[in-house]
């Protein structure tokens, strides 16, 4: 996808006190051609565009982006520990970057455990110093080891950053304040955000940066019966976001073995929330906690396990509801 940065432009000119029609004569581009390219509803050719870049005194890398993607970002959301935030985290990634995907973890849980899932060390330039001294994060992106994924990995200090953010301006804002650079830069086709078990205001502010929310849940009784305080914390931010949408929820930890659990709430999801339930189910996989010990993605641990082929097909359906 080639994207242009008409409105770089335009400001550029201004800048220089030069007319549309003194920019046409010094170019030598049509003065039409020239108008409708700052109002976005044309293009033209790379010679041209370094034509007017020279004469603006602007790097043509500056306006045109031959390799633009429209980043979509995606918070995981549950206030239920053990739901599996962090594996479908870590699950639908890996998925997307075994299909060609940029895609760009961040970890927002003082507990990093999706840092650790991608044997990721500690470091000083984590999420949350990120977010306290409100800087740009694109200088806190690290490589993993995995082609076509990133990280900003979290730190255990994270512990009190929702006390810490009390005293900042404009509290609700600030992860999308230093997240939409990232989105903006067009590198990364997916930005995916775990998320504390907690509805607090650091989750506000990773929901409000949000463009989607996935919501994972145990067919389990205490699991089901909150699920509802998640629905309502993420429509109760969408007035402060009004493109934010619910992608889904998506049934975890399915466990075929007790039936009378599992089916029963199977049922209840069914009927409470249609539509909004993902068609692919993660059942419970042993695969998984063995390579989590090892501190490895379930699909590099074992790519053929059941429960990596069952986050591919999750993946393809995030793509499908997230487009």
């Amino acid at each position: 996808m080639i994207r242009l940065d008409y409105q770089k432009m335009r400001d550029k000119r201004l800048s220089l006190d030069m007319t549309q029609k003194e920019l046409a004569e010094a170019t030598g581009i049509n003065l039409n051609t020239l108008k409708q390219l700052e109002t976005g509803r044309s293009s033209t050719d790379l010679e041209n565009l370094k034509v007017i870049c020279q004469q603006l005194d602007l790097d043509v890398e500056e306006v045109y982006h031959p390799d633009f993607h429209n980043t979509k970002i995606i918070s995981v959301v549950n206030n239920k520990g053990g739901c599996g935030k962090t594996s479908v985290c870590g699950g639908v990634a890996c998925a997307m970057a075994e299909m060609g995907l940029r895609v760009l973890l961040v970890d927002c849980d003082a507990q990093r455990n999706l840092s650790s899932s991608f044997d990721m060390p500690r470091s000083e330039m984590n999420f949350g110093k990120a977010v306290l001294q409100e800087q740009n994060l694109n200088a806190f992106i690290q490589e993993t080891r995995y082609e076509n994924l990133d990280m900003v990995v979290a730190d255990v200090t994270m512990g009190t950053l929702d006390m810490q953010l009390f005293t900042k301006v404009s509290r609700e804002n600030i992860v999308r304040g230093i997240i939409r650079p990232v989105a903006d830069r067009g590198y990364y086709d997916y930005i995916i955000m775990d998320t504390n078990p907690n509805l607090s205001l650091l989750n506000f502010n990773v929901v409000n940066a949000s463009d989607y929310c996935i919501i994972p849940v145990q067919p389990a009784s205490f699991d089901v019966d909150g699920l509802g305080i998640v629905v309502n914390f993420i429509q109760g931010i969408q007035p402060y976001n009004p493109g934010l949408k619910i992608a889904g929820i998506v049934i975890n930890r399915f466990d075929a073995r007790n039936r009378l659990i599992s089916e029963t709430s199977l049922e209840q999801l069914k009927e409470s929330y249609g539509n909004m339930l993902f068609e692919t189910i993660i059942r419970v996989d042993a695969k998984l906690q063995n390579a989590q010990w090892e501190n490895r993605p379930v699909l590099d641990y074992s790519s053929g396990a059941r429960i990596s082929t069952e986050y591919r097909l999750l993946a393809k359906e995030v793509i499908r509801r997230c487009s």
